[in-house]
């Protein structure tokens, strides 16, 4: 299959990309200029050459690249690279959460402008089957953060595109609930909690953490990606799923849960952050349908921080 992958050095992007890559699809990496590839340097290092019978039966002996890396310099080279490339799929990661500084309009164009150029190209593409694209879709509410406002409107465009040219575009919105695991940025709530245990720092302050999250492991994250790809045209033209646990934990239990797995001597000061504005207190994944694809998670929460744990101490870990 061909694949074009978005925000591939990222944490979710770069997993999946090694999952692709190992089962042999044909990818396209699109990467803003600046992204550092310590994530995917290992794929980039390999040979990515294959027939391109697998992917045009016209010129067999053709060899063209399996895996490449394109650094789009703005949203018409994402889309025009797109283009060429002539995708079966899109699966969309690529976004901007307004923590790293970025203005409004950066988290603007990240996370709707870039999104629907790349469907408008996707759209243009000519196949004998709609282009399915895979949107990584938000929980939160909108009113939450500019991140959760951005996100929410472009699934409202996804499907609205979609419906209007379902026989050119397949819009999927996988609703991914709180993942984690060893390697994600720092600047996440889970990877905080677990590193500070981790370093044993001395004092880690929180909110009352009475918010009730489902909590995913990254490999199931990439399973779940992989069966809804796989599954793809059992979808409606604008369709989502949501990808979870589907299992609802206080987050105060996550971290007591992490200290207590690491051996730390973390003081938890629960209380001294106060909830942010439009504070969500539950969200959780109804995993009914997720399932009905034959996807079974391979972590419960104790089992994937122990996991995670572990590959964390890996020099190895990205």
């Amino acid at each position: 299959m061909r694949i074009v992958l978005t925000g591939p050095t990222g944490f979710l992007g770069s997993a999946l990309a090694r999952r692709w890559a190992a089962d042999g699809h044909e990818l396209l990496l699109l990467a803003r200029p600046g992204s550092r590839t310590q994530r995917i340097d290992a794929l980039l290092g390999e040979s990515s050459t294959l027939s391109s019978s697998a992917s045009s039966a016209s010129s067999p002996s053709t060899t063209v690249r399996r895996i490449r890396l394109v650094r789009a310099d703005g949203m018409e080279a994402a889309a025009q690279a797109l283009r060429d490339f002539a995708p079966d799929a899109v699966v969309h990661t690529a976004c901007a959460y307004g923590r790293a500084g970025e203005t409004p309009l950066d988290v603007l164009d990240a996370n709707l402008r870039l999104g629907t150029a790349l469907l408008q190209a996707a759209a243009a593409v000519q196949g004998r089957s709609p282009v399915s694209f895979l949107n990584t879709g938000t929980v939160l509410s909108p009113e939450v953060s500019l991140y959760a406002l951005s996100k929410t409107q472009f699934s409202a465009w996804g499907a609205t595109l979609a419906g209007q040219q379902p026989e050119r575009l397949r819009f999927i919105d996988l609703r991914l609930q709180q993942m984690y695991g060893a390697g994600d940025d720092r600047s996440k709530f889970t990877t905080h909690v677990i590193e500070s245990c981790r370093r044993n720092e001395p004092r880690l302050a929180l909110t009352a953490g009475e918010q009730r999250r489902d909590f995913i492991h990254i490999d199931d994250v990439v399973d779940a990606y992989d069966r809804v790809l796989a599954a793809r045209d059992g979808f409606a033209a604008a369709d989502a799923i949501e990808v979870g646990s589907g299992d609802a934990v206080r987050m105060r239990d996550f971290v007591e849960l992490t200290r207590r797995l690491t051996g730390a001597a973390t003081q938890l000061d629960f209380g001294a952050v106060p909830y942010r504005a439009h504070e969500a207190m539950l969200c959780v994944a109804d995993t009914a349908r997720l399932r009905g694809l034959g996807w079974v998670p391979r972590f419960d929460l104790e089992a994937g921080l122990r996991q995670t744990l572990a590959a964390s101490s890996s020099p190895d870990t990205p």
